[in-house]
């Protein structure tokens, strides 16, 4: 059984569709050659970089949380990482707000600006 590879070559000013069969034509780009990396190491996501990540997309605390357990399935967060981190990050600043039904608030603004190492000025 023989099977052939036929192409498709569409062209931009005109409307027509050539096709050949088992010849391909050199290509007409003048970018260079894609060259994979032959550096077999894989760039491991820090800490630091996902908690970056989740800040900038905005994400809740079950969506962090999913992001970092699927990145470390696949095997692409630094090995000291833990994905519990994103059940508990928040504790660390829970005793700076206070919650009364649907309303939260911050009941020490220079406790919790203190434990960001961010400066405060209330002027």
């Amino acid at each position: 059984m023989s099977m052939k590879n036929n192409l498709a070559v569409y062209s931009d000013d005109e409307d027509s569709v050539s096709s050949n069969s088992e010849e391909q034509q050199p290509s007409a780009s003048r970018d260079a050659d894609y060259l994979p990396s032959t550096d077999s190491s894989t760039h491991k996501i820090t800490e630091g970089k996902l908690n970056d990540l989740i800040r900038d997309l905005e994400l809740l605390k079950n969506k962090a949380e999913l992001l970092a357990s699927r990145l470390q399935q696949w095997n692409l967060l630094n090995h000291t990482m833990k994905v519990t981190t994103f059940r508990t990050r928040n504790q660390e600043f829970g005793q700076f707000f206070k919650t009364i039904g649907y309303f939260t608030y911050c009941k020490n603004i220079d406790g919790l600006m203190d434990a960001m190492h961010m400066r405060h000025s209330p002027d």
